[in-house]
């Protein structure tokens, strides 16, 4: 049996360890966090969860509409039955309005995570583990976590991690490079909770305002605490990248008394830096990435232009192309 090493435990990674696992392949995830999820984590409060990463998600291909059936029929995702609205901020003058349409949108319960963790259920997973270097010998990788641990005997490797950190982990293992330009693919963001007993009459914002991008409120997301959730654009982001979070709550609670007109009290949860959130639109999609001669891929929601279904829909494709070339291996003479 063939062991794989999927570094990322992210949709992505779970996706391609599930599908490896479903074809007989010994899989063992690593990832640096302290739960399966990566950018669909809910962070857990004695009030309840905080989506802090993706709000929700959307199904339009035939195989990822497959899958979000399977969670609904297990009560590992529901709909999300929001009010959308769009508010914009043209030259000052500011207007939210309803904008109500017909698309489906989806949330895990009862956290973000819960499709992730359901994925890798039964799969051993290596969490809070950094790894640092990784080593190919006589066809067998090691990796070594940022502690000098060793994880050996492996006969290839799934890399789902941001194009930065695979960027960094290849070249700090003089391995040759994965991308051109690794830092043009994702952009940051700034997540701000907020708690007011003010509720809204929508719940999913679409922004187009020179600081903001989304802004959500949970009082219908089952198993989360009530609160908005505010994230920043990319570019406000990236300006005010290494501010504390007291600057956040500062900007989260201007927008809400002056964008949204909330009065009442205003209470900071939390503030959460995303170094790698969204897809930058001014930077094509590399699509992914394979060293089949090293039995290495790599990919992500941002191989075909992010969104958590691109997510899932590489996860196939990876573990796909390692079966493929497996096959093409036993069939070659």
């Amino acid at each position: 049996m063939k062991k794989i090493a999927v570094l990322g435990a992210g949709l992505c990674g779970a996706t391609a360890a599930a599908a490896l696992t479903q074809q007989g392949y010994q899989v063992t995830v690593f990832d640096k966090g302290r739960v399966a999820g990566g950018r669909m984590s809910s962070k857990r409060t004695e009030q309840g969860y905080l989506d802090m990463g993706a709000q929700y998600f959307t199904a339009r291909s035939d195989a990822f509409k497959r899958q979000v059936k399977l969670w609904l029929d297990a009560g590992k995702v529901e709909l999300w039955p929001c009010k959308t609205a769009l508010l914009s901020n043209d030259e000052g003058f500011i207007s939210l309005k309803a904008s109500e349409d017909t698309q489906a949108r989806f949330i895990g319960v009862p956290s973000m995570q819960s499709p992730v963790t359901a994925l890798l259920d039964g799969i051993p997973q290596v969490n809070s583990c950094r790894i640092q270097k990784l080593d190919y010998q006589q066809q067998s990788w090691t990796l070594f976590n940022d502690e000098g641990v060793s994880y050996t005997g492996f006969d290839a490797i799934i890399l789902t991690l941001p194009p930065v950190q695979a960027q960094q982990l290849v070249a700090h293992s003089a391995l040759p490079e994965l991308f051109g330009s690794a830092d043009d693919v994702l952009e940051p963001c700034w997540a701000v909770a907020m708690h007011t007993d003010a509720m809204p009459a929508q719940d999913a914002i679409f922004c187009q305002h020179p600081k903001l991008r989304f802004i959500s409120h949970q009082q219908h997301k089952a198993g989360r605490s009530s609160c908005y959730i505010l994230h920043f654009n990319a570019v406000f982001s990236g300006l005010y990248l290494d501010e504390s979070a007291q600057f956040w709550f500062a900007e989260a609670i201007a927008i809400l008394r002056q964008e949204l007109h909330i009065q009442q009290e205003i209470r900071p949860l939390v503030a959460h830096r995303w170094l790698y959130a969204s897809q930058n639109d001014q930077s094509a999609a590399p699509g992914l990435i394979a060293l089949p001669n090293l039995k290495l891929w790599a990919g992500g929601d941002w191989s075909f232009g992010g969104r958590v279904e691109n997510a899932y829909l590489a996860g196939l494709n990876l573990a796909n192309a390692l079966i493929e070339q497996d096959k093409s291996q036993q069939e070659t003479p």
